[in-house]
């Protein structure tokens, strides 16, 4: 029977490690079990190794080992992240630390670099894992480390594919986080570490040439960042060095960081346009596009679909297609937020295509209720005015929209987004409080059944927004019957003044018809007003002049107005 060891426990015998025996021991599995892997088997049999193709058109060749080796090896990974000390740099492969954190780091500066190790798994040969792990801090016997790199290594290097590859590039790179550190402290720079990708980025206007320069417009590596890499035994792919600053797009691991971090548009519209292939020819027929384009690199699933008309594997190849939607939607949620909108939306859909509860949206179908319920489209029902705009229940005071939405006398008809016409308003029936200066008013009583006690959002604090907070715009732009509302969550960007008023810009884009719609912080509390995006065919309405503003009124102005 295997004894289950606490972290203290396996971290103290893995120090003092000295020969096979105690390496056996400390894997809970027999010496003799692990002499059979070290030497009865031949490496080549227990790896099987194929090629996935890169984005620059080369490819990546993985060595995936067998599972009994497999199962070895992780038991190897979990003892040495136990005995890593992580270095506040590094953050692939590591526990609590994800690629959103690694990119952040890097977010709202004026220059990045962006640096690749060249070949990063087979520089790490045989030698170099041994002699770490007889070295300092670890100091284990010269049998206990070799055993560890036989265990690790094949055919003489790291493969990419074992999971003890991972965290032992982590215990290599330990001293060149450290002394990359140094370097960046001195030169006022901030650095980070995600497995092979090394980014570097300054508020300055330009790098300190200590780590990179221009001559004739080609890019070449400081002497200082030079020397640090060499001394580690790590080469620059120059084909993979990216210099940007925030004029063009800045790059951080995949996720883009000029305003706040965020994934790439290119990613969502690849994956709605899975998701609405699915919809229209199905799961299986969608995986098939999708294998055919190369983007597959599972060889058993693409056996599957080359011998269709042999063998019917319709129901694993699209088990394995709908994994493959969950990751890239579960990658949508760990970059935005579990809820984020967008996430929150693609997930129902694979629910819906897959007839499976894959993701749990329970959150999502409150939500979306509660919009459906408090947020409507205000039309003007006079032929002579087009006019359209948005607005909301606020709970104990009414329904709430912009000022320029509604600033005549007209009647506006509120109604869902269904078509469902839920009341008519008009100034000099329904209105509680307006202003046109803050840009607001509330109406009552607009309809028999409203209970502004009862329905509505809640009141959230604005009086401590500030840049960077996330925000969700919800309204109705450009407006045609049965559109679904516009839901984006995004992130304050500054906070300035519209004749004298309090005004939020944001990262959003506001489009005509949103105006006087709701926007929510993340409890989906009301924190304002959107301002700006009214529809309008008159040539004086003051959204066609170009000094207008597009953001939110902060809803405390609004209350403290209504107050008084």
């Amino acid at each position: 029977m295997i004894n289950a060891r606490t972290d203290i426990e396996t971290e103290k015998l893995f120090y003092q490690m000295q020969s096979r025996e105690d390496v056996a021991d400390i894997l809970q599995i027999e010496d003799k079990s692990l002499r059979y892997f070290l030497y009865a088997i031949k490496p080549d049999n227990m790896y099987t190794e194929f090629k996935i193709p890169k984005k620059n058109g080369e490819y990546r060749k993985i060595s995936a080992p067998n599972k009994k080796l497999r199962s070895i090896q992780r038991k190897l990974a979990d003892i040495l992240n136990i005995a890593y000390k992580v270095k506040p740099a590094s953050y692939g492969f590591v526990k609590n630390k994800s690629i959103y954190q690694n990119a952040d780091n890097h977010c709202k500066r004026k220059n990045v670099l962006n640096i690749d190790l060249k070949d990063f798994f087979t520089q790490i040969h045989f030698g170099r894992v041994r002699g770490l792990f007889m070295k300092p801090p670890y100091n284990l016997g010269e049998e206990a480390a070799m055993v560890i790199a036989q265990i690790a290594c094949y055919r003489g290097v790291l493969p990419q594919g074992a999971p003890t590859s991972p965290i032992i590039t982590n215990m290599i790179c330990s001293p060149l986080d450290t002394q990359l550190t140094h370097l960046a402290k001195k030169n006022q720079v901030v650095y980070t570490r995600y497995a092979d990708d090394i980014t570097f980025s300054c508020y300055k206007n330009s790098f300190p040439e200590a780590l990179v320069y221009l001559d004739k417009g080609d890019i070449h590596i400081g002497k200082e960042l030079e020397f640090i890499l060499k001394k580690n035994n790590f080469v620059v792919n120059m084909n993979k060095v990216r210099l940007m600053d925030n004029r063009r797009r800045q790059e951080v691991t995949g996720l883009v960081v000029n305003k706040f971090t965020n994934l790439k548009r290119e990613y969502i519209k690849e994956v709605r346009a899975i998701l609405h292939c699915c919809k229209n020819k199905g799961i299986y027929d969608s995986a098939k596009i999708y294998v055919n384009k190369g983007k597959c690199n599972n060889h058993r699933i693409k056996a599957y679909i080359q011998n269709e008309d042999k063998v019917d594997r319709k129901e694993d190849v699209s088990n394995w297609f709908e994994q493959v939607l969950k990751g890239k939607i579960g990658y949508i949620k760990l970059i935005k937020g579990n809820d984020n909108p967008t996430f929150l939306k693609y997930a129902k859909q694979l629910n819906i295509i897959s007839n499976k509860k894959i993701f749990n949206i329970d959150e999502y179908d409150k939500f979306h209720n509660m919009i459906d319920d408090n947020i409507f489209i205000l039309q003007c029902t006079s032929k002579n005015v087009a006019r359209q705009g948005s607005g909301f229940l606020l709970k104990t005071y009414g329904l709430m929209t912009s000022y320029h939405v509604i600033p005549d006398d007209n009647f506006y008809s509120v109604k869902k987004n269904t078509g469902k016409q839920v009341g008519v308003i008009t100034k000099s029936s329904n209105l509680y409080k307006e202003s046109y200066e803050i840009d607001y008013a509330c109406y009552i009583n607009i309809c028999n059944n409203f209970d502004k006690s009862q329905n509505g959002f809640e009141l959230g604090d604005s009086s401590n927004l500030k840049a960077g907070d996330k925000v969700i715009i919800i309204g109705y732009p450009n407006y045609m019957d049965g559109d679904t509302p516009y839901i984006h969550t995004c992130y304050i960007t500054n906070k300035t003044s519209y004749f004298g008023q309090e005004l939020y810009t944001i990262s959003g884009r506001i489009a005509k018809g949103a105006s006087g719609g709701v926007v929510l912080d993340l409890l989906h509390e009301v924190v304002g007003i959107i301002k700006g995006g009214v529809t309008s065919l008159e040539e004086d309405d003051e959204s066609n002049d170009p000094e207008f503003k597009h953001g939110f009124i902060p809803i405390h102005d609004v209350i403290e107005h209504m107050r008084n």
